[in-house]
């Protein structure tokens, strides 16, 4: 039968023993301080919700086209080198057989979908202004019910948003949000739809935890009332 051998004590220092080398010493000291510096570098990426391969936060949005009838439908952004992420794969555009439904089928591969869905990065990160809305943590849900409602989000679309950005928002004490504009979302990236949809709603929403509330001027949010070919996009960005 055998037994576990249980190491002895450590060998003491004494004449026969080999005291440890100051290089060695060293050699710890500077593997300590790079480690402690990775992990500061590590936290700032992560609080700041930066990449240093793609740059500030990207935009992950999701598209959905809604035409009066069956129609062939290509979807193409500018700055599609800056693409991180996207679903289905993108190639030099998207090619759907959409339906009044919002059901997609792509062309490539007979697949059918909701929405399409791509992440971007941007070159310079989304910035806190001093109008919008500060949110605390606990009633985020009803601000988004309602704000998705003003700048024109159908309750389905509202929904997907919700289950998609409450758990990250929830946890904030507060957060500062503001919707951009048109304009402001196709320096990002523009989006180009053929045929030209009859309406365009684009909801990029910037959002940042905040410790404490700020005084900001409550932002208008408005919406175009939707007929005819309607495509909805919506998606959020961290501000740093």
């Amino acid at each position: 039968m055998s037994f576990p051998v249980h190491p002895g004590p450590p060998d003491q220092p004494g004449p026969s023993t080999p005291r440890p080398k100051k290089k060695r010493g060293l050699v710890l000291l500077l593997v300590g301080v790079l480690v402690l510096a990775l992990g500061v570098v590590a936290f700032v990426l992560l609080r700041d919700g930066s990449d240093p391969d793609i740059g500030p936060a990207p935009v992950k949005p999701v598209v959905y086209l809604y035409p009066e009838q069956p129609l062939d439908v290509t979807v193409q952004l500018s700055h599609a080198e800056r693409l991180t992420a996207e679903y289905p794969a993108y190639g030099d555009g998207w090619h759907v057989m959409a339906q009044p439904d919002g059901t997609l089928v792509d062309h490539r591969t007979g697949r059918e979908l909701y929405a399409l869905y791509y992440e971007g990065g941007r070159q310079t990160p989304a910035q806190r202004t001093d109008e919008g809305f500060v949110v605390p943590g606990a009633q985020t849900a009803t601000f988004l019910e309602w704000a998705l409602a003003e700048v024109g989000l159908s309750e389905r679309e509202a929904n997907e948003f919700i289950i998609y950005w409450l758990p990250i928002l929830q946890e904030n004490p507060y957060t500062y949000i503001r919707f951009e504009t048109l304009a402001e979302q196709a320096e990002v990236h523009e989006l180009m739809v053929t045929p030209a949809p009859d309406v365009l709603i684009r909801v990029m929403m910037d959002w940042q935890r905040l410790e404490v509330p700020v005084a900001v001027t409550a932002q208008e949010l408005t919406a175009p009332e939707r007929h005819g070919f309607v495509v909805v996009e919506w998606g959020g960005t961290k501000i740093p």
